[in-house]
C-alpha cells in the first residue's frame, strides 16, 4: 500500500486540480484520474508536486475492469469523487449523464470495497449538489436548507446526484457527501457558453443562490480526506459564507460587473411565480454552520472571488468597461424579444423553458 495515497476523480477540472494541488503541497500521494483531452493534460503539467506525488491516470469510471484495477492497485485512504457530466451539458444526454454520475460512482464503489483488506475501506467523499433539493420557492420555504432538509430533485441531473448518494450509503463504506452550492471560479467564466446561457435565462431574477469560491470547495475536499472520524456518514453543505448570498439578479449583476460589462438588473429577466412550487430553480440559501465547524474551508469572502474573476479577464475587462454603457441597452432589448419569441408569460417558469429546449428527458422522472 502507497502511504498516504488519495484517489481524486476528475482531478484536472475545476474543483478537481485545485484539490489536487493542496493534497501535493501537503504531502500526499495523488492518483489523478480524468479522461484524457489536451485540456486535462494541459492541467497536469501545470500542476506541481510540491512535498507529494502526482499518479496520473487517464481512465474512463464507466470501465470497470480498469477502476477495480486502479484501485485495488494503489490502496487509497480516501477518494474524493468529483468527476460528473453536470447540468446543462447533461441534459443534452441524460441517458449518458446517468451511466456516468451514478454509474461511475458505483464501479468505484464496488472497487474500493475490494481494496485496503487490512488497513479497512476508504473514506469515499461525494461531491453532489444543490440541484437534490430541486424547485425551492422561497416565499413558501423561506427558511434556510440545512443537511435535513428532503431532497425533491426536479431535473436530470438533482435525480441522478440523489441515486449516487443512496448507492454511497448503501455501500458500507466510510463516507461524506458534500452538498454544493454554485461553484464560482474564473474556470466558469470561461466556460459560459449557450447552455449555461439559457440556464441563466431561464431564472427568476428573485432566485435565491447560495455559491462558493471553488478554491474553498477544494479545500472541504482536502480537509474531508483527513477528518474521517468527525465526518463519517454526514451530509455536509459547502457554499460560502454569508457574503456569498444572493438573489439571482444580484449575483449575476456583481459577476457582469467584475468582467467589465457592469449591470443588468433585474429587468433583464422574469421574476418566480410565488403560487408556483415549480417555478423557481434549484438552490437555495445552506445553513454551513456544521460544515464550517468540521471541514474549516470557508477562506474566501464574495468581494475576493469577483476580484479573483476580474484580474483573470485581462484586457477584455478594459474593453467591455469601454462597450458596457453602449452593450446593456441592446443586451436587454435583445433579452426581451428572445422572451416574445419564446412566449414566455410573466413569471420565469424555468422548468418549461428546459423541457422546450432539451425534452422531457432533462427532468427527473420519478413520480
Amino acid at each position: 500500500m502507497t502511504v498516504g495515497t488519495i484517489l481524486v476523480t476528475g482531478a484536472f477540472g475545476q474543483v478537481g486540480k485545485r484539490c489536487t494541488q493542496i493534497l501535493l503541497d501537503r504531502g500526499r500521494t495523488v492518483v489523478a484520474t480524468d479522461l484524457r483531452t489536451d485540456a486535462t493534460q494541459d492541467v497536469e503539467k501545470e500542476l506541481s508536486a510540491g512535498a507529494g506525488t502526482l499518479i496520473p491516470a487517464y481512465i474512463d469510471l464507466l470501465d470497470a475492469a480498469a477502476v477495480r484495477e486502479l484501485v485495488v492497485t494503489h490502496q487509497p485512504e480516501a477518494i474524493v469523487h468529483l468527476a460528473a457530466i453536470v447540468s446543462p451539458p447533461s441534459y443534452r444526454n441524460p441517458g449518458l449523464a446517468r451511466k456516468v454520475n451514478v454509474g461511475g460512482t458505483e464501479n468505484l464503489l464496488t472497487a474500493a470495497s475490494l481494496s485496503r483488506p487490512l488497513a479497512g475501506p476508504p473514506l469515499f467523499l461525494l461531491a453532489s449538489s444543490a440541484a437534490v433539493y430541486g424547485s425551492r420557492n422561497p416565499n413558501r420555504y423561506p427558511e434556510l436548507i440545512t443537511p435535513d432538509t428532503a431532497v425533491n430533485p426536479i431535473d436530470q441531473y438533482g435525480e441522478d446526484k440523489v441515486l449516487a448518494e443512496a448507492a454511497v450509503r448503501a455501500s458500507g463504506l466510510p463516507y461524506g457527501l458534500f452538498r454544493l452550492g454554485g461553484v464560482i471560479s474564473p474556470d466558469t467564466m470561461s466556460g459560459i457558453n449557450g447552455d449555461y446561457l439559457l440556464i441563466m435565462r431561464s431564472l427568476p431574477t428573485d432566485n435565491r443562490l447560495h455559491s462558493v469560491d471553488a478554491r474553498d470547495v477544494a479545500l472541504a475536499f482536502a480537509n474531508g480526506a483527513d477528518r474521517q472520524a468527525t465526518i463519517d456518514g454526514k451530509v455536509l453543505l459547502i457554499a460560502g459564507n454569508e457574503s456569498y448570498v444572493h438573489l439571482k439578479h444580484e449575483m449575476e449583476g456583481d459577476l457582469m460587473s467584475a468582467v467589465g460589462l457592469g449591470r443588468l438588473g433585474p429587468s433583464a429577466g422574469l421574476p418566480g411565480d410565488p403560487d408556483d412550487e415549480r417555478g423557481w430553480s434549484f438552490t437555495g440559501w445552506f445553513d454551513t454552520t456544521e460544515s464550517q465547524a468540521l471541514l474549516d474551508f470557508q477562506q474566501h469572502n464574495w468581494d475576493q472571488t469577483l476580484a479573483w474573476i476580474a484580474e483573470s479577464q485581462g484586457h477584455l475587462r478594459v474593453a467591455l468597461r469601454v462597450v458596457g454603457p453602449i452593450l446593456r441597452p441592446v443586451l436587454r432589448a435583445a433579452l426581451e424579444l428572445q422572451r416574445r419569441a419564446e412566449g414566455r408569460g410573466p413569471y420565469a417558469d424555468p422548468w418549461t423553458l428546459i423541457a422546450r429546449k432539451y425534452g422531457q428527458e432533462a427532468l427527473a422522472q420519478a413520480d
